[in-house]
């Protein structure tokens, strides 16, 4: 029963995750226990063990009569989730491009993404090209073959798409998948300093970005899993 708890209750995690890199969750949400118990039938125990792994990982914040909530990043700490991601990513560069020296590195997938990402670049749809963007870090991670490294970099990027989601910048040209391209030519051309240079630039770059003079609106309960 218990080994079946916890299986229930990573869905829940990764229900949130979900919405979260779709940008159907906002900073600040309140979330709902019963929404997910009578949408999924889980039952109450398994929802709130999957919130409370979600409140460990800094994605929700549970605070007394206020129920849990979608967290909602300050500059601070915005600031350290990129400093956490440079140091996991370019350790995954650094694997990465050993196993591309050695043959060992198939790269096909992260190929498909960029094009699709490319694709998706000057249309509307701006929640499945944000999405597209977290699965490129997340998959170059899952290609290390380290389960350790891949659940360290996880939580984290959603948790910058909560940051992206309170201080976008509209009129910022950063433009993520010529940096995707540029830093997978660096590993295709098996120069790692050039490579952990690219991925330095690119998550610089997304903290550029961001406009940290905006207002922080507070967001009342939605329910996104529908």
């Amino acid at each position: 029963m218990s080994t079946e708890i916890n299986k229930n209750s990573d869905e829940v995690v990764d229900l949130v995750f979900e919405a979260i890199l779709k940008n159907r969750l906002k900073p600040g949400v309140r979330l709902s226990e019963i929404s997910l118990q009578e949408e999924f039938g889980y039952s109450r125990s398994v929802v709130r063990q999957g919130f409370d792994k979600l409140v460990d990982s800094g994605l929700l914040q549970h605070k007394k009569n206020q129920g849990v909530r979608v967290a909602c990043p300050t500059k601070q700490e915005t600031t350290q989730i990129y400093e956490a991601r440079q140091a996991i990513e370019n350790a995954v560069i650094t694997i990465l491009v050993n196993k591309h020296q050695s043959q060992n590195l198939d790269l096909s997938k992260i190929d498909d993404l960029i094009s699709e990402e490319k694709r998706l670049h000057n249309t509307s749809q701006n929640d499945e090209h944000t999405k597209l963007s977290c699965d490129f870090h997340l998959t170059l991670a899952e290609l290390c073959d380290n389960k350790y490294i891949v659940e360290s970099l996880k939580p984290l990027i959603p948790l910058s798409t909560l940051a992206a989601s309170v201080y976008s910048n509209p009129e910022s040209t950063f433009c993520s998948y010529a940096e995707h391209s540029d830093l997978i030519q660096a590993i295709k051309s098996n120069d790692l300093d050039k490579a952990s240079k690219s991925i330095k630039k690119h998550l610089d770059n997304c903290v550029k970005s961001l406009d940290f003079k905006k207002t922080i609106r507070n967001r009342s309960y939605s329910n996104i899993f529908s």
